[in-house]
């Protein structure tokens, strides 16, 4: 399912092992296209999230579920 992006958010960045980066943030921003990895996560969240904009601040976000349906819109 792809997702776009209707809400900006500020997210702390992680490392190759999904660790926080210490003072480290980026953002999603609106209009940004998103496919749902529902088959794991990395860190924890309700909803993997796979970027498909080159400029992405991140190349994949996790996140729970009420921040998705806050977020993002089903195009998809």
């Amino acid at each position: 399912m792809k997702y776009k992006c209707i809400k900006e958010m500020c997210l702390p960045k992680c490392d190759g092992d999904g660790f926080e980066i210490p003072n480290e943030y980026g953002f999603v921003t609106v209009g940004s296209i998103w496919e749902r990895d529902d088959r794991g996560n990395l860190i924890g969240g309700d909803v993997h999230m796979d970027s498909l904009d080159d400029d992405s601040d991140f190349g994949w976000i996790e996140m729970p579920l009420d921040d998705l349906k806050e977020n993002f819109a089903l195009i998809e």
